[in-house]
């Protein structure tokens, strides 16, 4: 009858052998455990570490980006500004040359309607209020603190509405009809209105009396208009 070899060990000698090989498998599977958390701690870390790279990248474009933003709003800001000053300017020259605005109430009358009156009345108009009507008209703009607003504070240009009074006389009805309608049909003149019209005696000729009212709107510019030839001064030419 065989009988195993460890018959011939001592008990202790072979419990401490078994020992032995379950504390190598222990600390091997220790060592191995531990080999992967210091891979994956350094994988981490190299992920980490490309995190905080692409962080700090887009901190550097967010800066610039924020750095343009701030110079756009500064040009934006100041193309207003010049913008304000420009048309502030613009507003002192007369829109309304006198013998111009006259050519176009004569070039568009009949023949045979003459004109005894031209009276030209402006009125300032109030300025436009902001859409809170509680803000002050000098509130910071985008890009502007609140005390640069206050040293240079926005300047509306004078607004204007003109009314013109026309008197005259015409042979009928007809004639101030057709002056009215070529009026009308004036793309610059608003609110055309016939106030009256009646038959009075001129030079010992009955003939119809007439005033006529127009308005001007405060963007009216007639430095642009091509005066219309009357229809005397194209039969002349012809």
């Amino acid at each position: 009858m065989n009988r195993p070899n460890d018959d011939f060990l001592p008990r202790e000698y072979i419990e401490h052998k078994q020992d032995r090989r379950v504390h190598f498998a222990a600390l091997s599977l220790f060592a191995i455990v531990l080999a992967g958390v210091v891979v994956a701690f350094f994988i981490t870390r190299s992920d980490w570490q490309r995190v905080k790279e692409i962080r700090e990248e887009v901190s550097i474009r967010y800066e610039e980006a924020a750095d343009q933003v701030r110079l756009l709003s500064k040009l934006e800001d100041r193309q207003a500004r010049i913008s304000e000053r420009a048309e502030l300017a613009a507003s002192l020259v007369d829109r309304l040359p006198r013998s111009v605005l006259l050519s176009e109430f004569i070039n568009r009358m009949p023949e045979g309607l003459g004109l005894l009156e031209f009276e030209l009345t402006s009125h300032l108009l109030p300025p436009t209020l902001p859409d809170d009507a509680d803000a002050p008209s000098n509130r910071p703009q985008r890009g502007q603190t609140t005390a640069e607003a206050q040293a240079d504070p926005r300047v509306e240009p004078p607004r204007w509405r003109t009314e013109v009074s026309l008197l005259g006389f015409a042979p009928t009805d007809v004639h101030v009809s057709a002056f009215l309608a070529a009026l009308n049909e004036h793309p610059l003149l608003e609110n055309v209105s016939l106030h009256f019209s009646e038959e009075i005696d001129l030079n010992e000729l009955s003939v119809r009396q007439f005033r006529i009212k127009v308005e001007l709107g405060p963007d009216a510019d007639f430095h642009g208009v091509t005066p219309m030839l009357s229809a005397a001064f194209g039969a002349l030419h012809q």
